[in-house]
């Protein structure tokens, strides 16, 4: 845009993505004090790019307030705040009331839990890891997939994904993420992986997909065979057969389609007949930045489709072309689907 520092469309670092989003939501928290004021202009200060990285998320906050059509508008941007800027806060202060909650939970590195008192720090736009995944020993970032071998057994890392070391150096642990394990035939043990409190331990000759995305954990056994256990319960997996996590058990054993759940291995995303806003949280687990669906309606529309990972954005071509949605595009990555 004409007359818009370059800086402000430049990709900023996720800690001083983090950074502004923890300080505009400290500054809306009116009434700002004198101390607030000179913390953000020292951090401002610092470098140019916390001022860029500040504008983008103010211009965010301020378009996501009509575009979500929130019920109450949240209190406007201090002006002191907004020709000011800090050194990071110690601790997260936390927002006030009157801060629309959908925006606070979308822009803060700081969450109010709903029942206040407590704050949990985390991602919300996926531009940078998670807390948890910080001290993993294998991690992929945000469309980025990695191939490892790990005690013979060739592993294949999907896109924010994390794997650690454990039982002394001989099992894996799955954070969060996706991941395939192929046991050779011959000449390897096996690695022993767990996976949400359960211990899946492939044959030779076995090729499983791991998947552990929020509550969505699955075990599926594409070739040779994998036994699962889990507390009390333990299941032989056949090639074909996938095993659901739920609570602390086994929730259900099923067959499924393996080309949808192997598709992520040869590039591609397989819709198939889902909610579209299901579809959605798939593709930001690949793309950078976050595409978020306004309309409730356009949320439960069914999708049928195949989207290159390499060209996320079609599909965004896609929605638009077949529903009718508006598209609105935002600074850092993030679009609009209404």
């Amino acid at each position: 845009m004409t007359g818009m520092n370059p800086l402000a469309s430049a990709v900023i670092p996720p800690d001083l993505q983090q950074q502004a989003h923890d300080w505009l939501l400290r500054l809306q928290g009116a009434p700002v004090t004198q101390a607030d004021a000179d913390a953000f202009r020292r951090w401002r200060a610092l470098d140019p790019r916390h001022a860029a990285a500040f504008a983008q998320a103010r211009a965010l906050w301020n378009a996501l307030g009509p575009a979500l059509q929130a019920g109450t508008a949240a209190a406007p941007t201090p002006t002191a705040a907004a020709s000011l800027p800090l050194p990071a806060p110690a601790a997260h202060a936390r927002p006030r009331s009157r801060v629309n909650r959908t925006r606070r939970a979308f822009l803060g590195g700081a969450v109010a839990a709903a029942a206040g008192g407590w704050l949990m720090a985390r991602s919300p736009l996926g531009m940078w890891p998670e807390m948890d995944a910080l001290g993993a020993d294998f991690r992929t970032a945000t469309g980025e997939q990695r191939t490892l071998d790990i005690q013979g057994v060739a592993v294949a890392m999907g896109t924010r994904t994390d794997l650690r070391r454990v039982d002394g150096g001989t099992g894996l642990q799955l954070g969060q993420g996706e991941a395939q394990f192929s046991v050779p035939a011959r000449g390897s043990a096996g690695v022993a992986i767990h996976v949400d409190g359960a211990r899946v331990t492939p044959a030779a000759g076995t090729r499983i997909n791991v998947r552990c995305v929020g509550a969505d954990v699955r075990v599926t056994c594409l070739a040779g065979t994998a036994t699962l256990t889990r507390g009390t319960r333990t299941v032989t997996l056949q090639p074909g057969w996938q095993a659901r996590l739920g609570g602390d058990r086994i929730a259900s054993v099923a067959q499924v389609a393996t080309d949808r759940i192997d598709a992520w291995r040869q590039g591609w995303l397989v819709a198939d007949d889902q909610p579209l806003a299901e579809v959605v949280d798939e593709i930001n687990r690949y793309r950078p930045g976050r595409i978020v669906i306004t309309g409730a309606a356009l949320q439960a529309r069914r999708v049928q489709a195949r989207i290159p990972l390499r060209d996320l954005d079609t599909f965004i071509d896609l929605v638009r072309d077949v529903y009718g949605a508006r598209v609105v595009n935002m600074p850092g990555g993030v679009v609009l689907l209404g």
